[in-house]
């Protein structure tokens, strides 16, 4: 059943030039987000298929190292570029810009402690149009939320040994 409301939900969708979400043929990706300051994430120096990458900078487990990391835009695809590191790493988003950690949403299904964090399709801070992403290394779960519908969300198993192993 939610899964039927969230294909009809993107069937109606209104695609534009103008839009938070934008479509071509059977891809979708989203042209803009920000942190909860309004600094904008996207990059033209790295790209995906084209499209501006998504930049977050992270912290590598609890007082580790600062890295950079660049993701596609384009929704439900796992590319990244930055440090190759284990699968169930814990990271600490951060906006490369003001160097804030970005703002917990919701619990992640990944590992106990984990959360996705947010980032806004626009400038202003309104968590009725965001994208959750998990803050432990190779997470896939994610989501996407426009004027408070769920648009799409990802969720799927893992193989990670809960920290408490």
């Amino acid at each position: 059943m939610a899964r039927q409301k969230l294909e009809k939900y993107l069937e109606d969708y209104p695609f534009s030039e103008n839009s938070h979400i934008r479509k071509d043929g059977e891809r979708l990706w989203i042209p803009k987000l920000y942190c909860h300051n309004g600094h904008e994430l996207m990059v033209k120096g790295v790209t995906f298929d084209g499209l501006p990458a998504v930049h977050i900078l992270a912290e590598i487990g609890e007082g580790g190292p600062r890295e950079d990391f660049y993701l596609s835009p384009i929704i439900n695809d796992p590319r990244k570029e930055g440090p190759d590191l284990p699968e169930g790493t814990r990271l600490h988003l951060l906006c490369p810009e003001c160097k804030e950690p970005l703002r917990q949403l919701v619990p992640c299904t990944c590992r106990v402690g984990a959360y996705r964090r947010a980032v806004y399709l626009t400038p202003d801070p309104d968590e009725l149009g965001a994208v959750g992403i998990c803050e432990v290394y190779g997470c896939p779960q994610s989501f996407v939320t426009e004027d408070g519908e769920l648009l799409y969300e990802v969720v799927a198993e893992h193989g990670w040994k809960d920290e408490s192993d």
